[in-house]
Parts: C-alpha cells; sequence; structure tokens
C-alpha cells in the first residue's frame, strides 16, 4: 500500500499542501497542465513554483498570483446576494480570509494605504497561509483585486463553487475529493454563520487561489498514487486574524468545527499566528485515514517539504510528506498514553438516543438505514426511563465525517427529540476474507483478524454463509460453523 505521512505539526495550508507533494517529486509540468483544466476563465490565475530555504531546510513554495479579468469578457454571473470581499480600504486575503491593513503596490496601477493589526512585531512579507500577527508596511508586485480575483465582487455560494469543481476538466477521483474538501468546509461555515450549508458564501475559500489550492490538491493526489494517508496531530497557533466578518480568534471558527467534526487530535505548541488555515484543515480531515505518528514503512520512498511565506527564526513552517510502501497503517493515542505496538487505533464517533415512546419495528428500520449509510456498528438496550416507563438506548458507532448524517437520520426515523455524540478511540485488528470449501464444494466466507505484524489473532465464519448452508444441508448452525474454522485451519 502506498501511504503517505503528512506532518503538519507547524501547521498547515492549501498552498503548502500542494507544495509538500511537489516536493516529494510531483511532475510539476504534467501538474500544471492539469491545473489548466479547473473551469475558471482563462488567464485568471498563474502558478508559481520555486524552491526556498526555512530553517536550513530546503522547501517547495506554491504561489497562485489572481489576475483580473474584466468580468463583462469572461467572468461568470455575480452573486446574486453576499459581501463585498473588500471594501473601506481594506483588503482580505483571498485565500483565508485574513483581512490586512498595510501599505502596499499593486500592479494593476491602484494603490491602497492600509496596515497590519497583529500582535507582535517580525518583519516578513505578506503571507497566503501563514504569518499573520505582525505590524509592518511593505509591498506588493501582485494583483489583489477588491473584487473575487477576476471581477466578482460576491463570494461564491457552495452550489457555484462545486460547479467549477465539476465543469472542469479533471479525472473523477480529483474532483471527488475536491468536492468532498469543499462539502466539508461548507458545513463548517454553516455552523459558524448559523446558516444552511446552501446558503454558505464562500468570501474567501471560494476566490480563485483557494480553488486552485483545493483542486490543485486532489490533483497532486491522485497523480502521486497514494492509498491512504496519515496526518500527525494538528498544531492551532492563537492571537486574532482580521476576516470578512471583522475579527476572529486563532483558531477560526471554521478550523474548530473542522477539527471537532473529523475528531483530529491537536498539539499543544504555542505559536502566535494562525497555523491551520480552513482550506488545510479541510483538505488534511477529508484524506485522513488516521491521525497520530507516522506509520511502519516498509521503504521509504520519497519526503517532500511544503512551506508558507511567513519564515520565523524558531522553527521551519512547513508541511513535510513522508511517502512510501506499508502493510497497514497504525494510528497513536490521541493521549498521552502508549498504544500497544500491534494493533491500529482510530478515533470513531458514539450517537446515542434515549426513546420511550418509539414503536420497536420503527426503531429496527432505523437502525436498519443507519447501517445502510455507513454505521460501523448498531446496539439497542433495554432503559428505564423518566416516570417509570420502559424505554430503549439505541447506540451507532460511525465515522467521524458520517456523523452528522447519521445523527439527522435518526432524528427523522424515530420518535426523539434530541440525540448526543461523542469521540472515542478503538483499537481495531486488521481484517480480511478467507474463503473455504465445505462438501459440495459450498462456500464459506471466514473473516480473519490481524495484528499489524500479519499475527492471526481471531477467526470467525460469516454468519449469513453458514446459515444458508445448515438450512440446506439440515445440520446445526454450530455444526457448520465448526467444519468452516476446521477446513481454515487446514488450509493455512
Amino acid at each position: 500500500m502506498k501511504v503517505a505521512y503528512f506532518d503538519a505539526q507547524f501547521g498547515a495550508a492549501g498552498d503548502m499542501l500542494c507544495a509538500s507533494l511537489i516536493g516529494c517529486g510531483l511532475d510539476l509540468e504534467a501538474w500544471l497542465a492539469e491545473l489548466k483544466k479547473i473551469a475558471l476563465p482563462e488567464g485568471s490565475f498563474e502558478v508559481a513554483v520555486e524552491d526556498v530555504i526555512r530553517c536550513g531546510i530546503l522547501s517547495k513554495k506554491v504561489t497562485v498570483k489572481c489576475i483580473h479579468i474584466d468580468s463583462e469578457q469572461s467572468a461568470p454571473e455575480p452573486a446574486a446576494h453576499g459581501h463585498s470581499r473588500g471594501h473601506d480600504d481594506s483588503s482580505v486575503d483571498p485565500a483565508h480570509g485574513h483581512g490586512h491593513l498595510h501599505d502596499h503596490e499593486h500592479g494593476h496601477e491602484h494603490r491602497h494605504e492600509h496596515r497590519h493589526e497583529h500582535d507582535h512585531d517580525h518583519d516578513h512579507g505578506h503571507e497566503r497561509g501563514h504569518g499573520h500577527g505582525h505590524l509592518h508596511d511593505h509591498e506588493h508586485d501582485h494583483d489583489h483585486a477588491h473584487e473575487d480575483g477576476y471581477g466578482q465582487p460576491h463570494g461564491r455560494t457552495i452550489g457555484e463553487t462545486i460547479e467549477i469543481v465539476r465543469s472542469s476538466q479533471i479525472s473523477d477521483s480529483a474532483k471527488a475529493l475536491a468536492l468532498a474538501t469543499f462539502d466539508r468546509l461548507a458545513r463548517a461555515e454553516s455552523r459558524a454563520h448559523g446558516v444552511k450549508p446552501a446558503d454558505v458564501h464562500f468570501h474567501e475559500v471560494g476566490a480563485v487561489d483557494a480553488i486552485v489550492d483545493v483542486i490543485g490538491f486532489a490533483i497532486a493526489y491522485e497523480m502521486m498514487g497514494i492509498e491512504k494517508a496519515v496526518v500527525s496531530p494538528l498544531t492551532l497557533g492563537r492571537g486574532t486574524l482580521r476576516s470578512q466578518h471583522g475579527l476572529y480568534p486563532v483558531p477560526g471558527p471554521a478550523v474548530v468545527y473542522i477539527i471537532e467534526e473529523c475528531g483530529a487530535p491537536t498539539t499543544a505548541l504555542d505559536f502566535r499566528y494562525e497555523c491551520l488555515t480552513p482550506t488545510g484543515a479541510a483538505i488534511l480531515a477529508t484524506i485522513a485515514s488516521g491521525w497520530g505518528g507516522p506509520p511502519g514503512f516498509e521503504k521509504i520512498e520519497s519526503v517532500g517539504y511544503g512551506a508558507g511565506t511567513f519564515d520565523p527564526s524558531e522553527h521551519p513552517n512547513v508541511v513535510r510528506v513522508i511517502l512510501g510502501r506499508a502493510q497497514a497503517i497504525r494510528q497513536t493515542s490521541t493521549s498521552q498514553d502508549e498504544l500497544p505496538a500491534q494493533f491500529r487505533a482510530e478515533v470513531v464517533c458514539v450517537i446515542e438516543a434515549n426513546l420511550d415512546d418509539c414503536p420497536p419495528n420503527i426503531i429496527a428500520y432505523a437502525l436498519e438505514q443507519a447501517l445502510a449509510n455507513g454505521a460501523l456498528d448498531i446496539s439497542v438496550v433495554p432503559a428505564s426511563m423518566k416516570k417509570g416507563r420502559s424505554g430503549h438506548l439505541i447506540s451507532v458507532l460511525a465515522k467521524p465525517e458520517d456523523r452528522r448524517k447519521l445523527e439527522v437520520l435518526i432524528l427523522k426515523e424515530t420518535s426523539t427529540l434530541g440525540v448526543r455524540s461523542y469521540f472515542v478511540e478503538r483499537l481495531i485488528a486488521e481484517r480480511e476474507f478467507a474463503e473455504v470449501k465445505l462438501a459440495d464444494s459450498w462456500s464459506i466466507r471466514v473473516k480473519v483478524g490481524r495484528d499489524l505484524e500479519g499475527n492471526v489473532v481471531n477467526v470467525q465464519p460469516e454468519y449469513a454463509d453458514c446459515a444458508t448452508y445448515a438450512e440446506r444441508h439440515g445440520l446445526s448452525l454450530r455444526e457448520v460453523f465448526e467444519q468452516a474454522l476446521l477446513q481454515y485451519s487446514q488450509n493455512k
């Protein structure tokens, strides 16, 4: 299995993640050619890739330059409602929503007098992904339009952003990853602003450079042939940032909601700037198959570093990607306790509801629907409810990304007026299926559990296969189980 370990302990942004894969050996010319297939107006952006040094580490730096295009010529129709991305002489970072007050020059013959309002003093250039929290003057040689980057004065809705992805002439798998990332961003923004996901306006992450970051990463991820990804605990940072909606705390609301939803662990590293942007958080949450330390690689094939613009002296502002071959993904604990080395850990969500006025057949149907919609496991136990009534406690085990969907399903399909959920960690064996032949060459599937070293820890014949065989041959279910286990043992 080709596994990538994304070491984001110093933070992450969309451009940094793209750059890290370029550092891992991505075919740059092929990638740039694929970016031209994004359904944005021709000439609305340019991408530059350069080598930079971050605390002595040679890294790749990706810069997406947004070019102002006359909206009457090639820009799509502006949104029917929304807010301007820039007004009253204040500009908004087109990738991640950080407003800046600074004195700078633009390449398109107009000048704005602003200055950064930040917490502490470092002298560095304007930075799309990281490094806000500083007081200084500087110049820009790039276009910093007061619209969305090519003449559209309103933030895009999630529907408009999704249409750009769907209209792009890229592979289906890259589209799926980009769509999942924007969907996650929309859910987080909807919670932050108290609106439906469909009504979310992407003032910053709907801008040209952020769209290129997300789609560009999806393209690069597929081109690298990555099958699974493990992500380090995430660093949040602290301080404040200025967005389209005003002054916000670091980490921003959308970032925190993304982390809550996916169950990602965080570190206690104390950096006074925005380490993790919404785009970076959404990408990592979407690709992560596990969180924690690096997996056990049979062979490391390449290592890449993707740099942010902020260049602190105390640490390298980079994302590191380690790419190699691994038999299985192992995630370390989200706590300080060491996990047994032979099993994998993962974070899952438990969704519960108490029911005292719901017919059993309704409960059964709801749980069947939960399984059909991605639930990992379900259970129902008797419970004594308020006023002495008999009832049931239903529990659904789910992947973090399926949490909201299953909560809504339980609310719709049962009589409960509320559900509760919480994240837990579980150790699991690696699973595979074997097949054994009984009399008259009848096949029985056998589920085999292994530890990370390949040792068999559990063997269990599939109930449905055994039940069918027992009924057809006039045997007890116990006899069929014993025959299947014996046959498996003999075949090893």
